[in-house]
């Protein structure tokens, strides 16, 4: 009966320091925000007024200089280098 006791003790005892260690880490850890080198938000304005959504792109033609690129809507795009 003894030797049941120190067991369950000692059981007791393991599972209490797991989960207090668990809960005293989980409490020291800060959260910070990582945004990776290169990152553009495709939600803001900024996208919309300076990137291409490349998916609408139906046709191209390049020149010498140039880049011509065409658009679902009719629009288009000239880059010239």
């Amino acid at each position: 009966m003894r030797k049941i006791l120190k067991t369950i003790g000692t059981i007791a005892a393991i599972g209490t320091m797991i989960i207090g260690s668990y809960f005293v880490g989980a409490s020291q850890a800060e959260k910070v925000e990582v945004i990776p080198d290169g990152y553009v938000n495709t939600e803001s304005q900024e996208f919309y007024e300076n990137y291409i959504d490349m998916r609408e792109v139906t046709d191209f033609s390049v020149n010498d200089n140039a880049l011509q690129l065409y658009l679902e809507d009719g629009s288009g795009y000239y880059y010239e280098r």
